[in-house]
């Protein structure tokens, strides 16, 4: 069993290795093949469970050791706490993996190939993942292949959940030959036929739709945005005398961008270092910087809104026109932790993280925002670009444009950013939408509706980009129209699967008991 652990530990680090910073996303094509080797192996009911959560531990603590440094550094835990703190989190992960294995070992004991069993089960459970406890689908195994464009061009139809899907079924295929080898049995080259004709199929489709949405010059009608990267320090953007530097950097950088032809600033997330809805002058600082550059700016802020006596406080975008306040989107999707403390009725430990005064509040639809000249936009704050349903939201509601505003200065120079970017990217796919990106220390980064990086600012680094964006752009594709539909068909195939194992496990003991 020792060596079956190790072995199914190490298909997790390869998996991980497949991520950013890393960026061996071919690993990812073979990555699961000694996990399900194992289950095929010694994939008892009893064993499975282990195997999974071996495999399950060790990609998520190489995934997601960012997690650590940020509780030390901006969560001023200790040592000990945030460990205890980041290996609690990775436990609950593992249990994801840990009920695929035992999904797919008891499958394989009413006589189903992994072939059959690992894609959907995988993609069901990542699913589960995206959604249950108000979701954590961070580096679900699709977003390895964020740079491979041939590949993830499926997700206007199938969303993320496709391209995982795609991988475990050529994992599978894979395992399967292997195990037939292995035991000197004839092989079944329908399985690896199938695996790699599906597999060729969507790479063809994804070279058919990234030459319809070839890069080109712009014709006709377009607005200029510009794109600002501050890169003040996480650690210092709210000390009171860093405001000045903060609001001169981007009076600087929009002054840039304007004399390149900009007619919209977009600021990151929370750059503006003042509670707005409060008498602090400074939050006049916005207004001013956009009359004297004589332009509209998204920035990023925190909001003070007093209702009945109460306040309440959120993460928001405000649109500036000038001095005027001329629209507002308030983050609905909060990050545990970081921007509320989940049961804090009971639990009295205080806001999250990144909240200051006291835990934000969400808010409740998807805006629409616009200036002159200018597409229809709605934003993403931060984490909300990991879930697909509020871009689909978006669009729904009119927004020809994705504008992510986000601040990874959380992450330090960790995998963080470039993951959150790399799955920041699929919205744009999904929805053959643009998709701007405005971070506070990067990456920030322009996408076109087939993937395409156009153009970027490094991590760590300040600047500004101007990115031209057809107002006559098309968006939306069939994923944005009807949703997770392949997902849910997947976690249906699950439900298919189990009630047949329930089915026979019975007639089993049935037949057991007759003849006897």
């Amino acid at each position: 069993m020792k060596t079956s652990l190790a072995a199914a530990a190490a298909a997790g680090f390869l998996l991980a290795l497949a991520f950013p910073p890393f960026n061996l996303d071919f690993l990812a094509w073979i990555a699961f093949v000694p996990l399900l080797c194992v289950l095929e192996q010694d994939g008892t009911p009893g064993r499975a469970p282990f195997y999974g959560a071996a495999f399950g531990i060790a990609f998520f603590m190489l995934d997601m050791n960012w997690i650590y440094s940020t509780l030390v550094t901006h969560g001023h835990f200790g040592a000990v706490p945030a460990v205890l703190t980041f290996l609690a989190l990775i436990f609950m992960l593992a249990a994801f993996p840990a009920g695929f294995a035992s999904a797919v070992a008891v499958c394989g004991r009413r006589g189903f190939s992994v072939f059959l069993t690992a894609p959907f089960i995988w993609t069901g459970i990542e699913y589960i993942r995206a959604v249950i406890f108000s979701g954590f689908p961070w580096d679900l195994a699709g977003y390895s292949q964020a740079g491979r464009l041939h590949v993830v061009q499926i997700a206007d139809i199938t969303g993320i959940y496709g391209i995982s899907f795609l991988l475990l079924l050529v994992n599978g295929a894979a395992a399967d030959l292997i195990q037939s080898v292995a035991q000197k049995k004839r092989p079944r080259l329908l399985m690896l036929g199938i695996a790699v004709l599906i597999a060729v199929s969507a790479i063809m489709y994804g070279q058919v739709r990234i030459l319809e949405f070839s890069p080109a010059s712009p014709s006709g009608e377009s607005c200029p945005i510009g794109v600002l990267q501050g890169n003040i320090p996480q650690e210092m953007k709210w000390e009171a005398r860093t405001r000045e530097l903060t609001f001169s950097t981007y009076e600087r950088l929009g002054a840039a961008a304007v004399r390149e032809g900009a007619r919209l600033l977009i600021w990151p997330e929370t750059s503006v270092p003042v509670l707005f809805g409060t008498r602090d002058p400074d939050t006049q600082q916005p207004g001013r910087i956009s009359e004297i550059l004589g332009v509209p700016m998204l920035v990023g802020a925190p909001y003070c809104e007093t209702v009945d006596g109460n306040d309440y406080y959120y993460n928001s975008a405000l649109l500036m026109d000038g001095v005027n306040l001329t629209g507002r989107y308030d983050k609905i999707h909060l990050v545990p932790f970081g921007e509320y403390m989940p049961l804090s009725w009971l639990l009295p430990l205080g806001p999250g993280i990144a909240a200051r005064e006291a835990d934000y509040s969400p808010g409740h639809f998807m805006t629409v925002l616009s200036v002159p000249g200018c597409v229809p936009f709605s934003v993403l704050i931060c984490y909300e670009a990991i879930f697909p349903d509020l871009a689909r939201a978006a669009l729904a509601n009119g927004a020809q444009l994705l504008v992510n505003i986000t601040n990874d200065g959380w992450f330090g120079d960790t995998g963080a950013p470039y993951q959150h970017l790399a799955m920041a990217k699929l919205r744009s796919v999904e929805n053959r939408v643009w998709l701007l990106r405005s971070a506070n220390t990067g990456i920030s980064a322009a996408f076109d509706p087939a993937g395409n990086m156009v153009t970027s600012i490094p991590l760590q680094k300040e600047g500004y980009f101007v990115v031209t964006v057809p107002r006559a752009g098309r968006a939306g594709s069939f994923y944005c129209s009807f949703g997770d539909i392949f997902a849910w068909l997947c976690v249906a195939a699950c439900g298919c699967m189990g009630l047949w194992c329930f089915i026979t496990r019975d007639r089993q003991r049935i037949g057991y008991i007759a003849g006897h």
